[in-house]
């Protein structure tokens, strides 16, 4: 049995000097690797927050509360990101199946009849049941290799999952926010229609008594009619955020109860992290970074196909039989090969190729997915410091129109200034105050796409280890 493997072991550095030149795996593209950034470029106001898992809850809202736990339990993405981590672990077992060994159970059964030299016939009838049992020595990684490209791929599935989850959660929030926002724009628009409606009237009641021209009652029914017009617009936008916010939740269209209003909604504390901390916390880079390291698995396994396959087999079985042995009899056998690429065609080398191109690829989508990180937090932080400087002006710039909309008025009133100038006032003074809401909603979106980008307070109970 010693000589028998010395004699299998020399058959195996026999092959490999036959498979000839093994390919070098070459080295990731010099150009695809990214140097994170020690510090954000845009002004980051540091904070003790830690990133929490149910950042969501900050701003206060149940409703909004609500409408999450029913997307987490109801979205269609969801349901299809856990059907992949399935899909991936079938996979990883199928993988996983090539180191161990297969036993397999044969049986057979023969039944003759002969005549022997004597002119007697005989009936004969065999029986073997026989087990059989094979292995290939995994000696240079080709299986383990496979095993571990299937096994990381399983875990970035379950990071992707993680994405997904925060994605629909951060639209959720942002839908949601939207919608309080255009109920806030119809709310204003309904009460300055009821104002144009009172000075409708009373401009109808001075021109039937002849105390103000036509002039002044065509312009006050053009300025009722120009705010009538965009009720509808609005009422649509509100009907359309409904619908989307009842698909995120995993229902048919309905309508969407109401929480807090937009200026009660309290933007989520924005958590203290470096480039370097959002690295390792953005579900989408580790995703990015285990795709890479399955596709450098890959590459190995791909390599090993060069040299040869070394495989061990047993047999083991027993004969029953009617004549001319009464008595079983046992079988066995124990075996081994070596299989050795020597010409495929250029097969082999092809799929190492096809690895090398894949692995590249991946490492090419590691630096976009973190260029695209980083450029996506910079974006946000930049955004949430400029919204509340518009904020800041909007604020300033309504409490002068509605100051220049008194003045307007009563000289108006007192017959000093024409009634244009009032309308004037109303129309510059009602486009600030949407403005003034957009602008609110806008900051909310901001700080909800800001807590996303860093990673949205995703957490694992154990990342996986590679």
């Amino acid at each position: 049995m010693k000589a028998s493997l010395i004699q299998l072991f020399a058959l195996t550095e026999l092959s490999i000097s036959v498979s000839g030149c093994i390919p070098r795996i070459p080295s990731i593209p010099a150009t695809a690797q990214v140097a994170v950034p020690e510090q954000w470029h845009e002004q980051y106001t540091q904070t003790t927050q830690d990133a929490a898992a149910q950042w969501w809850a900050q701003l206060n809202d149940p409703v909004l509360n609500q409408l999450i736990k029913e997307a987490l339990v109801n979205n269609v993405d969801i349901a299809l990101a856990k059907t992949r981590i399935q899909e991936a672990l079938a996979q990883e077992r199928v993988s996983r199946a090539s180191l161990l060994p297969s036993v397999d159970a044969s049986g057979g059964t023969t039944r003759q009849k002969s005549l022997n030299a004597f002119g007697v016939t005989a009936i004969t009838r065999v029986e073997q049941p026989a087990f059989q049992a094979a292995y290939e020595l995994d000696i240079f990684g080709k299986n383990r290799n496979a095993f571990k490209a299937g096994r990381l791929n399983r875990y970035a599935s379950e990071i992707a999952a993680a994405a997904t989850r925060l994605s629909i959660i951060t639209t959720t929030v942002k839908s949601y926010i939207t919608l309080r926002a255009l109920d806030e724009k119809l709310n204003l628009l309904q009460k300055t229609l009821d104002t144009r409606q009172r000075e409708l009237k009373i401009a109808q009641s001075k021109a039937n008594v002849g105390y103000t021209s036509q002039l002044e009652l065509n312009q006050a029914q053009a300025e009722y009619a120009a705010t009538l017009q965009q009720i509808p617009v609005i009422q649509s936008s509100i009907s359309q955020q409904e619908h989307a916010l009842s698909m995120l939740v995993g229902s048919s269209s309905r309508t969407i109860e109401r929480g807090l209003s937009l200026s009660a909604l309290h933007a989520p504390a924005i958590p203290a992290m470096l480039p370097s901390d959002m690295m390792k916390n953005r579900p989408d880079i580790v995703q990015s970074s285990l795709l890479l390291a399955a596709s450098d698995a890959s590459l190995a396994s791909a390599q090993a196909e060069f040299l040869p396959s070394v495989k061990i087999s047993a047999t083991f079985g027993r004969i029953f039989s009617t004549a001319p042995i009464k008595e079983p009899v046992n079988i066995w056998s124990i075996g081994g090969s070596i299989l050795a690429p020597i010409f495929e065609g250029g097969k082999i080398q092809a799929n190492f190729d096809l690895n090398v191109a894949k692995r590249n690829e991946a490492a090419w989508n590691y630096r976009k997915t973190v260029l695209t990180a980083l450029k996506e937090v910079e974006d946000q932080l930049s955004g949430s410091y400029h919204l509340q400087e518009q904020e800041q002006a909007l604020v300033m710039e309504r409490d002068a129109l509605a100051n220049a909309l008194h003045h307007a008025t009563n000289r108006y009133h007192a017959g000093y200034s024409p009634y244009l100038d009032v309308l004037d006032s109303q129309r510059n003074l009602l486009s600030v105050e949407s403005q003034l809401i957009q602008s609110k909603a806008d900051y909310l979106n901001s700080q909800v796409g800001l807590y996303q980008a860093l990673g949205g307070g995703w957490k694992i109970d154990q990342k996986p280890q590679y």
